[in-house]
C-alpha cells in the first residue's frame, strides 16, 4: 500500500495495520527542482519515516520509497536524459535506503514519453529508453552498495506500458529484467476529465467507451513481457464523483453527459491547485475515501445506499456506483464486492499481490 507522507496526525503510523500488508511505499520524494528528489515536508520525514520503518520491519513488512507522483515529475524526463543528472538521482537514493534502513525505491513517473501533469518535461523519443538506462544504472548501484538484488526496484505505471513516439511500447522484457515489481495504476479511468460519466476503476470496459480497465491493463503488460509474477494489480480505497446532465435514476446505465466541473467530495475535499505547476486548472477534486462514504452515511451498509443515494451494480464493469436524484452527483468507487472480483482475478492470473491507494482510506471493511 501507498501511505502518503501529508496524512501527519490524521493518520499516524500506529494506524496502520500492519498485519495486512508486506509493503508500504511511503510516498512521495517529489523531483521538481533538478535531478535530486527532494521531500515536501522533510522535518516531518526525519520524525515519520524512522517510526514507520519501524514498526514495519516488527512486521517483516518492506518499506521503500516512492519518488515522483501526480506533482511531482517536473524534473523526470531531464533527470534520466544525462549520465550526471542519473547519478544525481541514484545517490540521492542510495543516501536515502542507507539513512533510513529502507528496502527499496519506488519510481512513479507519470509518465514516460506522454503528458501527465501540464508543467512536466516530456520527451517523446527518448523518455522511454532513457528510463530504462536509469533503471538499469540504479539496479547495478543498488547492488553493488547492497548485493545482488537485497534492495527492491518498483514502478508505478498506468495501464499500457511506456509511450514512445506516440506508440505504445511492446517488448517491456529489458525492464523488467532489473525492476522487482510494476504496480499498475489502474484507477482514475474515468473522472471530471471526460464529458460522460463512467467507472473510476473497471474490472472490464463497456462497449463504446474507453478501452481501459482492470483486466486490459493486465493482460497487454503480460503481452508486452512482463512476467504475470512481476505485476502487482493496483486498487483505489476511493470514488469519483461527478455531476450528470440527466437523472441516471431513468436509464439506470452509468453512461451519460456530465459536467467536467467536480463537485465537493467528501469533508476533506478543498479547492486545490498544483503548487508547481500553474498552467493546470485548480478546483475541488470530487474524490470520496470510503471511510467517508460510510462515515458521511451515504451508505449504510458497504452494499446499501442511505435515502436519496440510489446503488447501482454495473455487471459488465463489475463495479458499484451512486446516484443523487437530487443534486444529480454520480459517484464511482469500489467496494467489498468489487474488491474481491478483481482480487480473485489477480490470484488466478497469478500476479504478485495487489497494492492500493492509499492505506489511510479504509475503514477496516475493504481489507
Amino acid at each position: 500500500s501507498y501511505f502518503p507522507n501529508w496524512l501527519y496526525s490524521d493518520y499516524p503510523v500506529s494506524s496502520i495495520d500492519m498485519t495486512k500488508y508486506t509493503h508500504i511505499n511511503y510516498a512521495f520524494a517529489i523531483l521538481n527542482t533538478n535531478s535530486t528528489p527532494t521531500w515536501t515536508d522533510p522535518d516531518n520525514t526525519v520524525t515519520q519515516l524512522p517510526s514507520l520503518v519501524t514498526a514495519a520491519h516488527k512486521q517483516n513488512v518492506k518499506v521503500s520509497i516512492s519518488v515522483g507522483g501526480w506533482t511531482g515529475c517536473l524534473k523526470y524526463s531531464a533527470t534520466a536524459s544525462t549520465e550526471a543528472n542519473r547519478q544525481a538521482f541514484i545517490a540521492w537514493n542510495i543516501a536515502q535506503i542507507t539513512n533510513y534502513n529502507l528496502d527499496g525505491v519506488d519510481l512513479d513517473w507519470e509518465y514516460p514519453g506522454r503528458q501527465g501533469a501540464g508543467c512536466n518535461g516530456v520527451d517523446e523519443a527518448n523518455d522511454a529508453p532513457n528510463y530504462l538506462t536509469l533503471l538499469q544504472e540504479l539496479r547495478s548501484a543498488l547492488d553493488t552498495k547492497f548485493g545482488t538484488g537485497v534492495k527492491e526496484i518498483t514502478l508505478a505505471v498506468r495501464v499500457q506500458p511506456f509511450d514512445q513516439n506516440g506508440g505504445i511500447l511492446s517488448d517491456m522484457s529489458a525492464y523488467a529484467k532489473v525492476v522487482t515489481r510494476f504496480n499498475l495504476m489502474l484507477y482514475d479511468i474515468n473522472g471530471s476529465w471526460n464529458t460522460v460519466t463512467g467507472p473510476n476503476a473497471p474490472f472490464n470496459y463497456a462497449a463504446g467507451q474507453d478501452p481501459y480497465s482492470f483486466v486490459q491493463a493486465i493482460t497487454t503488460w503480460k503481452a508486452a513481457n512482463v512476467p504475470a509474477s512481476q505485476l502487482v494489480a493496483g486498487m483505489a480505497y476511493y470514488g469519483r464523483s461527478t455531476t450528470a446532465l440527466e437523472d441516471m435514476t431513468i436509464t439506470g446505465s452509468q453512461y451519460q453527459a456530465q459536467s467536467t466541473v467536480p463537485p465537493a467530495g467528501d469533508q476533506t475535499d478543498a479547492y486545490w491547485q498544483d503548487p508547481y505547476c500553474s498552467a493546470d486548472p485548480g478546483g475541488l477534486s470530487g474524490q470520496w475515501q470510503w471511510k467517508y462514504m460510510r462515515s458521511q452515511g451515504l451508505l449504510t451498509t458497504p452494499t446499501t445506499a442511505a435515502s436519496p443515494w440510489v446503488r447501482y451494480f454495473d455487471n459488465v464493469t463489475q463495479t458499484p456506483w451512486l446516484f443523487n436524484p437530487n443534486t444529480k452527483i454520480y459517484l464511482s468507487y469500489d467496494d467489498p464486492v468489487s474488491i474481491g472480483v478483481k482480487v480473485n482475478y489477480a490470484v488466478c492470473q497469478g500476479l504478485a499481490g495487489a497494492m492500493v491507494w492509499d492505506v489511510s482510506n479504509d475503514n477496516g471493511e475493504l481489507l
